[in-house]
């Protein structure tokens, strides 16, 4: 795994940091991920911890308009007071008018993060039913959130655009999933999304469920959503036993939702599963 490739903190950004929590900063340490933008640790002289993230990604604001610092600040406001093991905010410079970068400052959680689809680790193990039990009953929590205020859920990918991959044998199948795609209707019910669910967005600690993190693409949508993302995201990362584990665990499951989550996902390179395997889920779903 890699830290994130971004700058360190400005000294106008040590500075904020100085001024938000009270005492000089020790060190700011970057973290592992980071692929949208730039996490990282902020220790304090007197000894507290706090999370980083600064929108330092090029082109964020063309690519991503919606999942901006008010965005996610507005995802933590609305999951204060829940229970869910989220970060707080501290402090929000969402213009980035006294920082580097516009910028979010969070309480720490403890853990540590499992593999994902982005952050694979051969040798790492699936996880266990009982802790696919408890991602699946934090997310009915966030769910029972309304999250108004939170940015509307839209597709990545625009389906009447969408081509097969260029390496695919099957173009036709994917031909009949941007169909089908594009004829979900509208959500029954709209409630907070954590829109990128995954293990990779969660931390652990013998075994229990300690942190979600990484609300920058909180969206209102259909629950069912961030499901099918999370099984998406264990068939790369683990495979199709693991991905199909999740179904049993799920009173709801709703596979237009499962194909609205998976065609948001990148099908071909770096952080997708081989062809064959993404195409024979695809069916799957179909």
């Amino acid at each position: 795994m890699t830290v994130n490739p971004y700058p360190p903190p400005t000294p106008e950004t040590l500075h904020w940091l100085h001024h938000a929590l009270g005492a000089p900063i020790a060190a700011v340490t970057p973290l592992v991920g980071g692929i949208a933008h730039a996490i990282s640790a902020v220790d304090t002289a007197d000894g507290r911890r706090y999370a980083l993230r600064r929108w330092c990604r090029p082109g964020w604001q063309a690519e991503d308009p919606w999942f901006t610092p008010a965005n996610e600040v507005a995802a933590l406001t609305a999951l204060s007071g829940t229970g869910l093991p989220v970060p707080e905010v501290v402090a929000v410079d969402p213009m980035g008018a006294q920082t580097d970068f516009p910028a979010l400052l969070m309480t720490w959680l403890p853990g540590t993060m499992l593999p994902s689809a982005t952050h694979r680790a051969a040798a790492e193990p699936p996880p266990s039913t009982d802790m696919l039990r408890q991602l699946v009953d934090a997310a009915h929590a966030v769910h029972a959130v309304d999250g108004t205020g939170v940015a509307p859920w839209e597709p990545y990918v625009v389906l009447a655009d969408a081509r097969p991959p260029a390496a695919s044998t099957r173009p036709e199948l994917w031909e009949r999933a941007f169909t089908a795609g594009a004829a979900v209707g509208p959500p029954a019910r709209s409630t907070l999304l954590h829109r990128d669910y995954h293990p990779g967005n969660t931390l652990w600690r013998d075994g229990r469920l300690t942190g979600i993190v990484d609300w920058t693409n909180a969206s209102r949508g259909t629950p069912g959503y961030d499901f099918g993302y999370l099984r998406v995201n264990l068939l790369i990362a683990h495979g199709q036993v693991t991905a199909e584990a999740l179904l049993p665990l799920l009173d709801d499951h709703d596979p237009s939702a499962d194909l609205l989550a998976f065609l948001d996902m990148e099908w071909e390179g770096p952080h997708a599963a081989p062809l064959p395997v993404m195409e024979s889920y695809l069916q799957r779903l179909l």
